[in-house]
C-alpha cells in the first residue's frame, strides 16, 4: 500500500478525479503517471536483482515487469519505457548466458548470449560508446567461450560462424577465435582476458549510468519515507511506554493518545489511504467498466522477455509453450549415429553429439534410436 503526504488543496483534486465519470481525461493522465511510477519501480528492482546476481529472484520480477510494460505501457506519458522494457530483455539473456538449455529464440541453436548480441546493438543510442563497443566485444567471446567451456565444439562452431554472418568481428579477434573453436582450448589467453564476471561488470557499469540519467525512484523514495516514519514512531511509543512503566500512574492517560494513533498508522502530514476516497465512489464502479478490447493491445517492441524453453524442471514455469512436435529420424542422422558408434562406442553418446551434426537431438534421443536400430537388426 502506498500512502502519499497530500495536502487540502491536493486532496480535493484528487477526490474530484477519482469519482468524477464524465472527466476520462483527468483519469487516464492520472493512470499514466501511477503506471509510469510502477514501471520505473520494476525496472529499478530488476537492476538490483541483476547486480546481486540473484537469479529466482530475477525472473520473478520479471514476469511481473514484462505484463505491466506489455498491458499499461500504451497509456504511459513517458517515451523512455520501451528502453527499459528492452534493457530487461537484455538482462534476462544475459543472466541466463552460461545456461545453453535455455531459448529466447524461436531458432533452437540460438544460444541466451547469441540473442543477447543484437538487442544490445540497438541499445548503443543510450550507452556510453567506448562502453558499447566493450561490452558488444565481451558478448561475442562469451558466446563462443560458454560453448568451448561446456564441450559443445560443434554449437561453438556453429556459433561462430552466425556471429560472422550476423555482426561486424575484427579480423583479428575472429581469427583467434577461430584458433579457440578448432582446438576446444577452454582456456586461452583470450578467455581468461575476456570472462563472463567482465561482461556482467561493465553492464552493472551501463545500469548504473542509464538509472542516474533517465528513470525515476518515486516510488521508492515514496516508500522510503513510510518506512522511516513507521520506524519514527515505532521507536517514540517504545520511549513512552518506558516511561510509562517508571509512572505506573500516568499509564491509563496514555492510553486515549495511542488508540489515537493506530487510527492514524503514520506520521503528522501523511494522510491514511481512507481519508483520499470517498465512499460515495464505491457505487460508481461496475464491472463492465473494467473489461478491455483484447483486439487494441500491441507491444512496443519485437523481444520476448521472458524464456521461450527450459530443460532444466525449475524453470518449467517461464515455459512459453512453444513445445515442438517429435522429429523423425533421417536416414542421414541414422547414418551419422552408426557412424559414432563405430568411432567412439556405444554409450559415448556426448562425444557423438560433439562430432556429429544431429540437429539439436539430445544424448537420450541418440540412445533410444540406436537401441530401435539393434532392435531391427539396422546396426
Amino acid at each position: 500500500m502506498f500512502v502519499f503526504n497530500i495536502n487540502m488543496k491536493m486532496e480535493g483534486t484528487s477526490n474530484e478525479i477519482i469519482s468524477s465519470t464524465t472527466d476520462k481525461t483527468n483519469l487516464t493522465e492520472v493512470e499514466g503517471v501511477v503506471q509510469s511510477w510502477m514501471i520505473d519501480y520494476y525496472f529499478a528492482s530488476l537492476c538490483r536483482l541483476f547486480r546481486d546476481r540473484s537469479g529466482p529472484e530475477f525472473r520473478k520480477t520479471l514476469k511481473l515487469f514484462e505484463s505491466i510494460v506489455d498491458d499499461l505501457e500504451p497509456c504511459s506519458h513517458r517515451s523512455d519505457h520501451p528502453t527499459q522494457r528492452t534493457i530487461c530483455c537484455f538482462l534476462a539473456r544475459v543472466m541466463d548466458g552460461e545456461n545453453l538449455e535455455v531459448r529466447y529464440d524461436h531458432v533452437s541453436r540460438i544460444t541466451p548470449l547469441m540473442s543477447a548480441l543484437p538487442i544490445w546493438e540497438s541499445l548503443n543510442e543510450v550507452s556510453d560508446s567506448d562502453l558499447h563497443a566493450k561490452i558488444k566485444t565481451l558478448l561475442i567471446v562469451q558466446s563462443v567461450a560458454v560453448c568451448v567451456k561446456n564441450g559443445k565444439s560443434q554449437l561453438a562452431k556453429e556459433t561462430l560462424q552466425w556471429l560472422e554472418k550476423e555482426t561486424e568481428i575484427p579480423a583479428k579477434l575472429q581469427g583467434k577465435l577461430t584458433t579457440i573453436v578448432s582446438k576446444k582450448d577452454a582456456y586461452d589467453q583470450l578467455l581468461m582476458n575476456f570472462t563472463f564476471n567482465q561482461l556482467l561488470e561493465n553492464i552493472d557499469t551501463f545500469l548504473d549510468t542509464f538509472s542516474q540519467e533517465r528513470s525515476s525512484v518515486f516510488l521508492l523514495e515514496a516508500a522510503l519515507k513510510v518506512v522511516q516514519a513507521r520506524h519514527e514512531r515505532s521507536e517514540k511509543t517504545s520511549s513512552e511506554q518506558d516511561g510509562s512503566e517508571e509512572t505506573p500512574s500516568s499509564s491509563e492517560s496514555h492510553r486515549p493518545e495511542e488508540n489515537e494513533e493506530q487510527v492514524d498508522p503514520l506520521v503528522l502530514n501523511i494522510r491514511p489511504k481512507r481519508k483520499l476516497f470517498s465512499k460515495q465512489t464505491h457505487s460508481l464502479w461496475k464491472p463492465e467498466s473494467a473489461k478491455k478490447v483484447l483486439n487494441l493491445r500491441k507491444r512496443t517492441s519485437i523481444y520476448k522477455v521472458s524464456r521461450r524453453s527450459s530443460v532444466s524442471s525449475d524453470l518449467q514455469s517461464n515455459v512459453s509453450g512453444t513445445s515442438r512436435p517429435r522429429r523423425k529420424w533421417t536416414s542421414e542422422e541414422d547414418e551419422s549415429l552408426k557412424a559414432g558408434v563405430r568411432k567412439y562406442g556405444e554409450g559415448k553418446w556426448r562425444m557423438i553429439l560433439d562430432n556429429f551434426d544431429f540437429d539439436n537431438r539430445t544424448g537420450v534421443n541418440l540412445k533410444d534410436r540406436w537401441r530401435i536400430l539393434k532392435k531391427t537388426g539396422d546396426n
